[in-house]
């Protein structure tokens, strides 16, 4: 019994009912069949929705950066060992975290779409609201099917141990048309922008955002140039003149970002974020942050430093060196003071316009447009203080658009996928291993670059309670 109730919790994450498997009624805890009875209890429901991305992003950087070039363990992280010199395993507890974390925020996104649907409301709203979870829904199956390949498609609440049972793995292509289905519906049905009042939640043009790059992953560019370029024309969005004021915790909701997870810093609740401590440098003291202990998470690499131009007005920002005996490199995107742990202002950023014009930059080069390339490239260089680029082939140009994106997105969740995405993961990450073993590199030594790392292996509690769920190739 208790493998079976196991399965449903972690692969549903949070099942809709748990009446067939509990009978005694919590005074503290409302059931879902007595709720969603008020346009209230959506709101409220779509909002915990959101608020579950949180906990989500709270700690994403540890799969999309730390096992890149970008990133890297020091003498204070060595717990994350495993993720930073690709020899995790079905066991790691980061890997299982992400699993349930995502699985559990798909499980508040059907809910409410299956309870809305009947619902008497403002059409107008329940479109809003049905947009926003089928967009939420979209970005962590993505988030999904990158990582680990296919996945279950679980788009319904699991009401019994039988039922979960049937949810194996979807094959990719199928996970992909769901996302697309439902950005699609959240692009037709998101408003461009909202009131001051509901900053912050999931836009138009952040489906469309995700919907380009949806397309961008699965190597269709000539569907990915017009959703991008919708995007860019939109004039909804622009580049900030200031780099460094995109990030600042005085400047939120500017018109560079397109979509990031809000977090409340501040109020002494602790629904703020811990970014600005856990990324400054160890021994830093209150010098960088506040309000704990600096962990040197999300630290960066001697090699990411050097990628930066002479000149970039952007390095300032996006990493610096803390003299230490463990030689920190360190981001200062996510500054601030916060009053304690948990307790920062800094949002995380999901998507910002910078990242897109680099995606429409990508989608003309490899639709022959390289003079329209250039120009969306340069748009970015400009800002960056850097002479912009002329001439060269598309090849040329394609490593050009990627330095950048690496540069440009550092330690923001991008790095891994981009190396994923363009096919280059397991080169980059060789001769880097190579290079830092010859010139010194924080146990470089250990990495473990092998073929089967372009996914992560499911998750070691998930194969044993739910034998149907075959393991990736090269994993036990």
């Amino acid at each position: 019994m208790r493998k079976k109730t196991l399965a449903i919790l972690v692969l549903g994450g949070l099942i809709a009912s748990c009446s067939d498997f509990v009978d005694i009624d919590s005074p503290t805890t409302v059931r879902q069949d007595s709720y969603f009875r008020s346009v209230s209890d959506f709101t409220a429901a779509v909002n915990g929705m959101y608020n579950g991305l949180r906990g989500y992003y709270s700690s994403f950087y540890l799969l999309a950066e730390i096992p890149s070039d970008n990133a890297q363990i020091n003498g204070y992280t060595l717990a994350q060992g495993p993720l930073d010199q690709l020899n995790w395993l079905p066991s790691t507890a980061e890997i299982q975290n992400q699993w349930v974390n995502a699985y559990s925020i798909i499980a508040r996104c059907n809910t409410i779409l299956e309870r809305i649907e009947q619902f008497d409301m403002d059409p107008g709203l329940k479109r809003q609201y049905q947009g926003e979870a089928r967009f939420t829904r979209a970005l962590v199956y993505f988030n999904l099917v990158r990582f680990f390949g296919d996945v279950p498609l679980v788009l319904k609440s699991i009401e019994s141990e039988e039922e979960a049972y049937t949810f194996l793995r979807a094959p990719v292509q199928d996970v992909y048309s769901q996302i697309k289905s439902d950005l699609l519906f959240a692009a037709d049905n998101l408003p461009g922008k909202y009131d001051s009042n509901n900053t912050g939640r999931a836009t138009s043009g952040a489906a469309l955002s995700l919907l380009g790059k949806v397309y961008m992953t699965n190597g269709e560019f000539d569907q990915a140039l017009p959703v991008v370029n919708q995007v860019v024309t939109s004039n909804l969005y622009k580049l900030l003149p200031d780099y460094e004021k995109v990030f600042d915790i005085g400047n939120k909701h500017n018109e560079e970002i397109i979509f990031d997870i809000q977090y409340l810093g501040g109020a002494g609740f602790g629904e703020g974020s811990n970014f600005s401590i856990v990324f400054a440098p160890a021994g830093s003291g209150t010098e960088i942050t506040s309000g704990g202990s600096p962990g040197s998470a999300n630290s960066g690499t001697l090699d990411l430093y050097n990628a930066f131009e002479a000149g970039d007005l952007r390095k300032k920002t996006a990493i610096a060196f803390w003299p230490s005996p463990d030689s920190l490199y360190y981001t200062l995107k996510f500054k601030d003071r916060p009053i304690a742990a948990n307790e920062g202002k800094n949002n995380w950023p999901v998507i910002r316009y910078a990242d897109v014009l680099l995606l429409l930059s990508e989608a003309q080069n490899e639709t022959g447009d390289v003079a329209g390339a250039l120009k969306s490239l340069n748009q970015v260089r400009a800002r960056a203080g850097l002479t912009a680029l002329n001439g060269g082939g598309q090849a040329e140009l394609r490593q050009a658009i990627q330095r950048e994106r690496r540069v440009e997105l550092c330690f923001e969740g991008h790095r891994w996928f981009d190396l994923l995405r363009t096919g280059t993961m397991l080169s980059t990450m060789r001769s880097y291993k190579e290079k830092y073993l010859r010139y010194g590199g924080y146990l470089v030594v250990n990495y473990d670059i092998t073929d089967n790392k372009v996914l992560f292996p499911i998750p070691f509690r998930e194969v044993s309670v739910n034998p149907g769920l075959v393991q990736n190739p090269g994993y036990r």
